[in-house]
């Protein structure tokens, strides 16, 4: 019994506490937007956003099925979105390259060359995943919600 009653002290302590942090620390401001690559939306676009001064915190995302994203800093949920700033913007979308042996190949006792990893496959231009070539303007996110939707369309034709 005395166990019991030391564990549910425990746990609404731990309940307690928990409320007593910021419920905000970074100061973030919700941020949201699509991406588009040649005006098809594409899932799986990994969105940075890139602080220009050293005081700033990085924001990042991902696409899903329809191009759209939401933005995190310092992950979520306390983070979500990013610190009101300007932001140099990158995407990319990379999987590893080549195929792993097959299971049957593996129990074959099959082997194959030591080459070092296949490179990777890269879905969209590698040229976008640094802010200095792909190609976009600085974007400036604002302490009111409502002004930072971004959409990007990336041109690779």
């Amino acid at each position: 019994m005395k166990k019991l009653a030391c564990l549910l002290l425990f746990c609404c302590a731990t309940l307690v506490l928990h409320g007593c942090g910021p419920a905000n620390p970074y100061g973030t401001v919700v941020v949201t937007g699509k991406v588009t690559v040649d005006g098809e939306p594409m899932e799986g676009v990994s969105i940075s956003f890139s602080p220009t001064t050293s005081e700033g915190m990085t924001a990042y995302g991902m696409t899903v099925a329809d191009g759209s994203y939401q933005l995190t800093t310092g992950g979520a949920p306390f983070g979500t979105g990013a610190v009101p700033g300007t932001y140099t913007v990158s995407f990319s979308k990379v999987t590893p390259g080549g195929e792993g042996m097959s299971m049957a190949e593996f129990e074959a006792g099959g082997s194959r060359p030591m080459t070092g990893p296949p490179p990777p496959v890269y879905h969209i231009p590698e040229k976008f995943s640094d802010p200095k070539t792909a190609g976009f303007d600085p974007v400036e996110v604002k302490k009111k919600a409502s002004e930072n939707n971004f959409e990007f369309n990336l041109v690779t034709k």
